[in-house]
């Protein structure tokens, strides 16, 4: 079955640095952009892209998303409409199956040759790095940036459990110590919001988590509710 074409990054022509951030956001909480263009400015710049690259189906996880790949799109779109320099790149969605970051950058990098870029990812995912597929080649397209999350709060953390895989040498290890971002943590998640959306969906706590168009989109739509059937 022949590979569908990439589709279109919507980033402007030329642009010099584009940090990507891949992941289900299901749904997109407000720390998702928020915590993300924070790094993006303190490492890349503020005229950097941030692309926003929601999974299809994450080959990491067994369990697919809640919502529709359309509602998950609708609401990164949504609350990207805030935050400058913010894109929403569909490409996995729409070539579907499951969703390797290693053909993704790969499907990037044809498209943005001279663009120099970086991949954002959470100390849990940087716990896993080893089991990904060719992860020093993804580290060879867009060298990683990681944000601290329980049980990583210190760096020194997520560094021993990296040692304890036995994959990574000490030069790699030293190097993934020069990519930890160690001033902003994400501790919130979207099971978290997914399960309060679903016991209390009128809990003010909403009001901090989610973009107040997402929860408005979310409410209309009858998302993660229990008894939305």
């Amino acid at each position: 079955m022949p590979v569908p074409r990439s589709t279109p990054i919507p980033i402007p022509e030329g642009c010099e640095r584009a940090l990507f951030f891949g992941g289900t956001f299901d749904p997109p909480h407000a720390a998702h952009l928020d915590l993300a263009c924070v790094v993006r400015d303190d490492w890349m710049g503020d005229d950097a892209a941030l692309v926003v690259v929601p999974a299809a189906r994450s080959p990491h996880k067994d369990v697919s998303p809640a919502a529709t790949d359309a509602d998950r799109v609708a609401m990164l779109r949504l609350a990207a409409k805030r935050r400058s320099n913010v894109f929403i790149w569909t490409d996995e969605i729409d070539r579907a199956g499951a969703s390797y970051t290693i053909d993704t950058l790969n499907r990037a990098r044809e498209q943005c040759p001279e663009t120099i870029m970086r991949l954002l990812i959470g100390s849990d995912q940087a716990r896993e790095f080893h089991r990904w597929k060719q992860p020093r080649e993804i580290i060879e397209l867009a060298d990683p940036i990681v944000m601290l999350r329980p049980p990583d709060n210190h760096g020194h953390q997520l560094l021993k459990a990296m040692r304890e895989t036995g994959f990574w040498s000490d030069d790699e290890l030293a190097k993934w110590s020069t990519r930890l971002e160690t001033r902003t943590h994400n501790e919130t998640s979207s099971t978290h919001v997914r399960e309060l959306l679903a016991r209390n969906p009128e809990s003010p706590e909403l009001d901090e988590l989610l973009d107040p168009e997402v929860r408005v989109y979310i409410t209309a739509a009858n998302l993660y509710r229990v008894d939305r059937h």
